[in-house]
Protein backbone atom coordinates (compact mmCIF):
# COMPACT_ATOMS: atom_id res chain seq x y z
CA UNK A 1 0.00 0.00 0.00
CA UNK A 2 1.57 3.05 1.35
CA UNK A 3 4.18 3.99 3.92
CA UNK A 4 3.41 6.30 6.96
CA UNK A 5 6.51 5.95 8.51
CA UNK A 6 7.63 8.96 10.79
CA UNK A 7 3.77 10.53 10.50
CA UNK A 8 1.48 11.01 13.37
CA UNK A 9 -2.01 11.05 12.63
CA UNK A 10 -4.58 12.33 15.37
CA UNK A 11 -8.44 10.84 14.37
CA UNK A 12 -11.23 12.10 16.36
CA UNK A 13 -13.96 10.30 16.75
CA UNK A 14 -11.60 7.04 17.45
CA UNK A 15 -13.90 5.57 19.68
CA UNK A 16 -16.85 4.44 17.23
CA UNK A 17 -16.41 2.10 14.57
CA UNK A 18 -15.23 3.78 11.64
CA UNK A 19 -12.49 6.00 13.63
CA UNK A 20 -11.54 2.76 14.70
CA UNK A 21 -11.09 1.47 11.28
CA UNK A 22 -9.37 4.43 10.26
CA UNK A 23 -7.08 4.47 13.03
CA UNK A 24 -5.97 0.39 12.67
CA UNK A 25 -5.40 1.22 9.05
CA UNK A 26 -3.02 4.48 9.69
CA UNK A 27 -1.20 2.31 12.61
CA UNK A 28 -0.92 -1.01 10.14
CA UNK A 29 1.17 1.68 7.44
CA UNK A 30 3.59 2.95 9.84
CA UNK A 31 1.80 5.95 11.68
CA UNK A 32 1.88 6.84 14.69
CA UNK A 33 -1.36 7.30 16.48
CA UNK A 34 -3.39 9.52 18.43
CA UNK A 35 -7.00 8.25 19.54
CA UNK A 36 -9.25 11.12 20.52
CA UNK A 37 -12.60 10.71 21.54
CA UNK A 38 -15.08 11.58 24.84
CA UNK A 39 -15.06 7.48 26.28
CA UNK A 40 -11.85 7.03 27.69
CA UNK A 41 -12.65 3.62 28.50
CA UNK A 42 -13.41 2.68 24.89
CA UNK A 43 -10.56 4.29 23.44
CA UNK A 44 -8.02 2.40 25.55
CA UNK A 45 -9.64 -0.72 24.47
CA UNK A 46 -9.12 0.19 20.93
CA UNK A 47 -5.09 1.21 22.31
CA UNK A 48 -4.82 -2.03 23.36
CA UNK A 49 -5.93 -3.61 20.38
CA UNK A 50 -3.77 -1.66 17.87
CA UNK A 51 -0.71 -2.25 20.40
CA UNK A 52 3.04 -0.94 20.81
CA UNK A 53 4.34 1.96 21.33
CA UNK A 54 2.51 4.06 18.63
CA UNK A 55 -0.68 4.57 19.73
CA UNK A 56 -1.91 7.02 22.26
CA UNK A 57 -5.24 7.81 23.69
CA UNK A 58 -6.23 11.69 24.37
CA UNK A 59 -9.73 12.10 25.51
CA UNK A 60 -11.34 15.39 24.31
CA UNK A 61 -15.11 16.92 23.91
CA UNK A 62 -14.71 19.21 20.75
CA UNK A 63 -18.02 20.58 21.81
CA UNK A 64 -16.44 23.78 22.17
CA UNK A 65 -13.43 25.76 21.79
CA UNK A 66 -12.02 24.58 24.85
CA UNK A 67 -12.10 21.41 24.33
CA UNK A 68 -10.67 21.89 20.89
CA UNK A 69 -7.52 23.72 22.60
CA UNK A 70 -7.50 21.12 24.70
CA UNK A 71 -6.75 18.43 21.84
CA UNK A 72 -4.53 20.12 19.88
CA UNK A 73 -2.31 21.06 23.08
CA UNK A 74 -2.19 17.65 24.26
CA UNK A 75 -1.66 15.90 21.13
CA UNK A 76 1.34 18.19 20.15
CA UNK A 77 2.94 17.62 23.40
CA UNK A 78 2.50 13.55 22.46
CA UNK A 79 4.80 13.41 20.05
CA UNK A 80 5.84 17.29 18.91
CA UNK A 81 3.39 17.58 15.79
CA UNK A 82 0.22 16.23 14.13
CA UNK A 83 1.10 15.63 10.13
CA UNK A 84 -2.08 13.78 9.55
CA UNK A 85 -6.17 14.59 11.15
CA UNK A 86 -8.70 12.77 10.60
CA UNK A 87 -11.56 14.69 11.87
CA UNK A 88 -14.49 12.28 12.28
CA UNK A 89 -15.45 13.52 15.23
Amino acid sequence: MFSLDGKTALVTGASGGLGQSIAKSLHANGAHVILSGTREAVLNEVAQEIGGDRVHVVTANLGDAEGIEKLAKDAEAVTGQVDILVNNA
